[in-house]
């Protein structure tokens, strides 16, 4: 009971609500030939992770590979234009959550940010 009365963000993060990438195994991609794949973020344990802006930084991708931003949904594509097996990292932070029914002094997530390293391999 002690826990539960002494301090909030520890009441809040008793069901841990983080920033979420998902974890994938990317498609081989081909030299020359356009890639498309997505990956989607999320918070975990939140039903309303829609009230959260996202924000991506990608660090790593061959050369003729960018990515695209729609939401929450983050876009690999382009063409590569060299071979080799390529380690990226996406960096994913979350501000929020935004409308009328959140005050200002609520901040239901315990992680507002989060990262993972995926591999590309191009053949």
């Amino acid at each position: 009971m002690f826990l539960f009365s002494s301090c909030e963000d520890g009441l809040n993060c008793l069901i841990p609500k983080s920033a979420e990438l998902d974890n994938k195994t990317f498609p081989i991609a081909t030299i020359d030939d356009y890639y498309y794949s997505d990956l989607r973020a999320e918070i975990n344990n939140e039903p309303r992770d829609d009230d959260y802006d996202y924000y991506f930084e990608v660090e790593g991708l061959p050369m003729g590979m960018d990515y695209f931003v729609n939401f929450r949904t983050i876009s690999i594509e382009g063409t590569p234009e060299e071979t080799g097996t390529f380690k990226f990292t996406v960096y994913l932070f979350v501000e929020g959550p935004f409308g009328e029914q959140y005050n200002d002094t609520e901040s239901p997530i315990c992680e507002e940010s989060t990262s993972k390293t995926y591999t590309l391999i191009v053949e």
